[in-house]
Formats: structure tokens, C-alpha cells, sequence
């Protein structure tokens, strides 16, 4: 049985995937209803004995979120590329920690400033 199966069409709608790839996938980021966005065209991995798996997914359609090339291909899974998690750690603290230090207007300067811009008087939510 080859490993897609085709619609009344000719495209192919659904790869199968081995089980023992699914493991190496999963390593990846992958959770199971990721699998069944494998077409076999816009999303599909391949496998090689020595480099584990990688996935093409060039529009981000499964749950991976390490960088995906140009040419629509993740690294292999033996790389262990975890580049974009890395520099997105970072920059994910950075942005907690500047909302925390930013200071936040309460409900009545935001409706001072609504008033000034555009010339109305507006009631804050506790003026009902």
C-alpha cells in the first residue's frame, strides 16, 4: 500500500506515518493531532537512519516552533536545533519584564485622553 492515500482528485490528503518515526517527530515538538496535518505535500517529514527526521512545513501548520529554512525544511532531529526556542526564551523574558516595570493608566486617564483626542466626554466603566 503506498504511504498516501489519494481523493477522487488525485491529491493526497493524509501520510502515513510510522510509529517509530512518530516518536522521533514528537521529539521535535510534535503532539499527535499534528499527524493528521500530514498531506504528503504541505506537510510531510522524511527519515534517514543517521540523521533521525525532519519535517517540511513551510507554513507552520503543526505545532513546531524551531526555524524552518526557505527551503521548508526543519533541521534533523539529531541536531537538536533549538535555536529559535533559545533566542525566543530570551526575548520572551525581556518582554515580561518590561511590562512589569511599565506603568499602566487607570480607567479615568484613559478616558481623559479619549476626551482630548476626540473632543467627547466619555464615561469610564464605573460611571456605568
Amino acid at each position: 500500500m503506498p504511504p498516501f492515500r489519494y481523493s477522487n482528485y488525485g491529491v493526497r490528503f493524509d501520510m502515513k506515518i510510522q510509529e517509530e518515526h512518530k516518536v522521533l517527530l514528537k521529539r521535535l515538538g510534535l503532539k499527535e493531532e499534528d499527524f493528521e496535518r500530514f498531506d504528503g505535500k504541505f506537510v510531510r517529514y522524511e527519515y534517514d537512519e543517521h540523521k533521525g527526521v525532519r519535517i517540511y512545513d513551510p507554513y507552520y501548520k503543526t505545532s513546531y516552533n524551531e526555524y524552518i529554512g526557505i527551503d521548508g525544511w526543519s533541521a534533523w532531529s539529531a541536531e537538536n536545533d533549538t535555536f529559535m526556542s533559545d533566542i525566543l526564551k530570551g526575548a520572551q523574558e525581556e518582554t515580561r519584564r518590561r511590562v512589569a516595570d511599565s506603568p499602566k493608566p487607570d480607567q479615568k486617564e484613559i478616558a481623559e485622553a479619549l476626551e482630548k483626542k476626540f473632543g467627547k466626554t466619555v464615561k469610564t466603566d464605573s460611571e456605568g
